[in-house]
């Protein structure tokens, strides 16, 4: 199984009161909006995570669309974190087997998937390990710069 980075198709409106509305159509949990553009985008940010911590709490898939065109990227850590979820359901994992298998509380499994909470790398490596996955980042490719001549 190859994970990648989590990124979200959105759709920004202007309303008629003036502000910006900001929808994700594989995630309707995620609405938000803002005065300006930039704060609505802000936001988004936020509304993904929350919508998505909501997905995690209710033991549900997390929705994967195609990651192609304009799209809200997740930060890193919250795309691990996600990966370590996604293992969990792909392999029928529960938080008592991945915390059993990794010899530490359930507690610590439930900061390990809370999206908002910093946790280490190598633990979500460790924990990915167990299960037989591995995280994979691609890089997007970047056109040739040119040489100064």
């Amino acid at each position: 199984m190859t994970n990648v980075a989590f990124g979200y198709p959105y759709k920004l409106e202007h309303q008629e009161n003036g502000w910006w509305l900001v929808r994700f159509p594989q995630v309707p949990e995620a609405l938000t909006e803002g005065e300006t553009k930039e704060e609505a985008f802000e936001n988004a940010k936020d509304a993904i995570v929350t919508a998505l911590e909501g997905y995690i709490k209710a033991g549900r898939s997390i929705p994967r669309p195609p990651f192609k065109g304009e799209r809200l990227v997740l930060p890193p850590l919250v795309t691990a974190k996600l990966a370590v979820y996604d293992s969990m359901l792909h392999h029928g994992w529960t938080r008592s087997r991945l915390a059993n298998e990794m010899r530490m509380p359930e507690n610590s499994v439930r900061r390990l998937l809370d999206l908002r909470h910093s946790s280490h790398m190598w633990v979500i490596d460790a924990a990915l390990q167990k299960m037989g996955t591995d995280l994979q980042i691609t890089l997007p490719e970047h056109p040739q710069r040119r040489k100064a001549g």
